[in-house]
């Protein structure tokens, strides 16, 4: 009797931790701990705490960003698009390229409709903007904003730009000092730019 009584206690414990591993033991000791975005965004976003969240993983690829890394990523910006629920890397990531301050030596210039001959109405935050000036380039800069006449930023239903919220009036670019200088001084001078992008 006493071994029928142990032989059932070892069948309920072995089935119990059995149990045990696989509804909770495998994931939360053997799985690996990944960061992933709670929704897709696209390039250019700048990652914040409230976009990541945890995945467990059974296997994480080499150089998957972990849990603990978090505040690695946050501040920086999305370098391409990244689908939500995606094992998320360093590569992924760059410094933002609208950072601005003294510390940068970086500011945000809104460029008057006055100064412009000519942009494309698909402009859009995150392009490089080439100035030109008589037909010769000038100076390059980041594009931080683009607004309508409502001072809305303008958005785009698509990546190939097809349909837009609105249409473009106001540009604002980032820029440093020099650049912001020579900009001014051909305005001053009555010189219009034409603005291109890639």
């Amino acid at each position: 009797m006493k071994k029928r009584i142990a032989g059932i206690v070892l069948i309920v414990l072995s089935v119990g931790a059995l149990g045990f591993w696989e509804l909770w033991g495998r994931e939360n000791i053997t799985y690996d701990r990944v960061l992933v975005l709670k929704e897709s965004l696209p390039k250019n976003t700048l990652i914040t705490a409230d976009m990541l969240r945890e995945r467990k993983v059974e296997k994480a690829g080499e150089g998957a960003i972990r849990t603990e890394q978090r505040n690695e990523i946050v501040g920086l910006e999305t370098g391409q698009f990244i689908p939500a629920g995606t094992e998320l890397y360093k590569e992924y990531f760059q410094e933002s390229i609208f950072s601005v301050g003294e510390e940068q030596g970086k500011y945000i210039l809104s460029v008057p409709a006055q100064w412009l001959k000519a942009f494309p109405q698909t402009l859009r935050r995150g392009d490089r903007a080439f100035f030109y000036c008589g037909g010769e380039p000038v100076t390059d800069a980041v594009v931080a904003y683009v607004r309508d006449g409502t001072n809305q930023e303008v958005y785009y239903g698509d990546d190939e730009r097809l349909t837009s919220s609105s249409s473009v009036s106001l540009i604002e670019i980032v820029v440093d000092k020099e650049q912001a200088a020579l900009l001014g001084k051909l305005a001053e001078k009555g010189n219009k730019f034409v603005v291109l992008y890639y």
